[in-house]
């Protein structure tokens, strides 16, 4: 059987499907857990900066980030 350029654009489709399945299952699992994670990077906002801001939607890097940019425009 010959492998066509179709074949292997199906299979990296089909790989790029289950890699966002995963994260999105471990995005969920951590949200489940009471782990909150960043509207920016999707990582995990630490304990410590849920504690000090209950509210917070961002990790501590992604914050600094969006004042400095909320701050130039």
């Amino acid at each position: 059987m010959k492998v066509t350029e179709q074949m292997i654009e199906a299979a990296e489709a089909m790989v790029a499907r289950e890699r966002d399945c995963s994260i999105a299952l471990i995005q969920a699992e951590l949200a489940a857990e009471g782990e909150d994670v960043c509207v920016e990077c999707d990582e995990p906002i630490s304990a410590a900066r849920k504690a000090a801001l209950p509210s917070a939607e961002r990790c501590i890097d992604c914050q600094k980030h969006y004042e400095r940019t909320m701050r130039v425009a």
